[in-house]
């Protein structure tokens, strides 16, 4: 799934009505996206970064206009980061490492202090993506919720009463 995300000329994501990305070149996209995956993989014991469409959630955050701007900042540029290891390791873009280099570089990445605080910051997302409600743009189906046995409590919210709307609504009856 997260694959076909990253060959979408556009990201339509509910909740923030995002119709184009702007945040993130494909490139990007696809290196967060694998990077999710090496963090969150998925196997037999539970769903991994891509089933609950981590990338796609963290978009969606990265274009919420009420995000600390230093933030987002650190995230887009710890993909640069992370571009400048590939290269200095092997000569090559992210994207273009073998599966096992992906996984060595992230392992070279931890390590240093900028790498740990960085893929922290990622892993955090990820699991946002797991708890949050489907109409956020991660846990597709609430497939995090069945694989934790968490009831979300019901009535989940409507349109009106998703964040940032919410706030919106509670700004004009204030």
């Amino acid at each position: 799934m997260g694959g076909l995300f990253t060959s979408l000329p556009s990201i339509s994501i509910v909740g923030q009505g995002i119709n184009s990305n702007d945040i993130l070149s494909q490139t990007q996209f696809s290196l967060i996206a694998s990077v999710q995956n090496i963090l969150f993989p998925s196997d037999s014991n539970g769903p991994g970064a891509s089933y609950v469409m981590a990338d796609k959630y963290l978009l969606w955050v990265l274009t919420d206009k009420r995000m600390d701007p230093e933030e987002k900042e650190y995230i887009v540029n710890g993909i640069s980061w992370v571009e400048e290891k590939a290269e200095e390791n092997y000569s090559l873009t992210y994207n273009k490492l073998s599966q096992s280099q992906k996984e060595e570089l992230i392992t070279d990445i931890a390590k240093e202090n900028w790498g740990k605080s960085w893929l922290g910051v990622i892993l955090n997302f990820i699991f946002e993506a797991l708890l949050s409600d489907p109409q956020y743009g991660g846990n597709p189906e609430g497939i995090g919720w069945d694989w934790l046995q968490h009831n979300p409590g019901f009535p989940q919210p409507t349109v009106p009463l998703l964040y940032p709307e919410i706030l919106s609504t509670v700004s004009k009856n204030q």
